[in-house]
């Protein structure tokens, strides 16, 4: 670029060769002024513009004239100088050189990349036609809403009479009134539905009412009669301790935990004659109201049956004919049947078809008593029993349940089992006959956790202290 005379001129040169030997430089020159002619005249929509700058970046056309040959690309926009200055075309949204607007700029070099041609048409003059096109959709929007609401509204108010009906019916519903019913006749098919369902619903809501009061009458009656059965039961087993507060040679304690409100184990303990005591622990098959009969019924039996005057095994093989004959439930009983001479410590017992007692010795370790295993009573008539006779020392203590404490399960299916039982007994062997049963009691729900109780529980704990001084 060099000046001549008054005027700016941009030259360009290029050798020239012929046969491969130089023969000279062509040389054009161009008057600045007439980019300048040509800038201007170049208008890009309203208020767009098009300028050049040079490879070093400086105005050669330029809107604001007080910039050309004096301000340059890279003062005016960096981001636009740096992609104009590249040699490469290219396109962005950036700030306008002149005047601080947003403006969309193309730019492209030109002239072998000497120059730098750029077009800046503004944003909002470019998205004119799109806003007012925005605008008109908004209004039009607008317009449809209103209306739309409008026909809403008229829709509303048309079906608001029938809803408002419901409603307060439904609210006297929900205060007890049954007795509502709507008249159905409504503007549209679906409010026509939903009144005859309400109208359903009502009726529904009577009829079940009226069953429900009925079961929970039938309910309560028979939870009283439950109640009642419970209180009998309990009543036909020894519960006051100490059982013979007069009797210093032995000490017992018994716990009886049914499954349900009623169940089919017994236990029981009484004097024969002033030395002999009899000791009973039984568990019926099944549960509830017909075990608990069963068992009230051999109770009975052995209890008016038990005397020192027959043998033992003579007396259980009649009570087992007597559960027989008089029974055709096929329900049977599993027993424990002892007798305690309290002056010598003899103990004799039969065990039918019903888990071994443990004995805890002087060494405070449990160990089951081992002797005839007979058939349990009421399964079948004509058997003949099996009497077992252990000596015990004082301090000795006899411990009999019935299996569903070796049976109790917990939550994984897995049974308590007795080799768990033996080691609790190992534990509070030495604690007094009342701690004992209860121990035992609490460890079996400790086992069984959240788990429900199966079977019915019965335990009987009773230390022999020897003879009275």
């Amino acid at each position: 670029m060099k000046a001549v005379g008054e005027t700016i001129m941009i030259t360009y040169s290029a050798p020239f060769r012929k046969d491969g030997l130089f023969w000279g430089i062509a040389t054009s020159d161009i008057a600045v002024s007439q980019f300048m002619r040509e800038g201007k005249a170049g208008t890009v929509g309203k208020s767009g513009y098009l300028f050049i700058v040079s490879k070093q970046g400086r105005f050669l056309t330029f809107p604001d004239e007080s910039k050309i040959m004096q301000g340059t690309i890279q003062q005016a926009n960096a981001v636009l100088g740096k992609g104009m200055l590249s040699g490469k075309p290219g396109f962005l949204r950036t700030r306008g050189p002149w005047k601080d607007r947003l403006t969309w700029v193309a730019y492209e070099p030109i002239l072998g990349g000497e120059l730098a041609l750029a077009v800046v048409y503004p944003e909002d003059e470019a998205l004119a036609e799109a806003t007012e096109l925005r605008d008109e959709l908004l209004v039009t929007g607008a317009i449809g809403m209103l209306c739309l609401l409008g026909v809403l509204i008229f829709i509303a108010r048309t079906s608001s009479k029938p809803i408002a009906e419901l409603a307060r019916a439904a609210q006297l519903v929900a205060g007890g009134d049954l007795e509502q019913r709507l008249s159905v006749s409504a503007p549209t098919e679906e409010v026509r539905h939903l009144m005859n369902a309400f109208n359903k619903m009502t009726r529904d809501l009577q009829m079940r009412m009226q069953e429900l009061r009925y079961t929970t009458t039938v309910k309560e009656r028979f939870e009283g009669e439950l109640s009642a059965a419970r209180s009998i039961q309990m009543s036909l087993v020894p519960k006051h301790f100490p059982a013979f507060p007069g009797r210093p040679e032995f000490d017992v304690h018994a716990l009886l935990r049914p499954a349900r409100e009623i169940g089919g184990d017994l236990y029981d303990f009484y004097f024969l004659d002033d030395d002999w005591l009899c000791l009973l622990i039984g568990d019926v098959s099944g549960k509830g109201v017909p075990a608990a009969l069963f068992m009230a019924v051999t109770k009975t039996l052995l209890k008016a049956s038990s005397s020192r005057r027959e043998p033992m095994a003579s007396m259980i093989a009649h009570v087992n004919d007597e559960l027989c004959e008089q029974t055709d439930s096929g329900m049977f009983v599993s027993l424990l049947y002892a007798h305690l001479h309290t002056r010598t410590g003899e103990l004799e017992f039969c065990s039918a078809g019903h888990p071994s007692p443990f004995l805890i010795g002087a060494d405070h370790q449990a160990r089951p008593l081992e002797g005839a295993k007979d058939v349990a009573l009421g399964a079948m008539s004509a058997l003949d029993y099996h009497t077992t006779r252990v000596q015990l020392a004082p301090g000795d203590t006899l411990f009999i349940y019935t299996d569903g404490v070796t049976e109790a399960l917990d939550r994984s299916d897995h049974f308590y089992s007795t080799a768990r039982l033996t080691a609790v007994l190992n534990d509070v062997g030495t604690l007094a006959v009342e701690k004992i049963t209860r121990g035992v009691v609490r460890d079996v729900r400790t086992f069984c956790g959240e788990r429900e109780q199966s079977d019915d529980i019965s335990v009987m704990a009773v230390r022999w202290l020897g003879p009275a001084q």
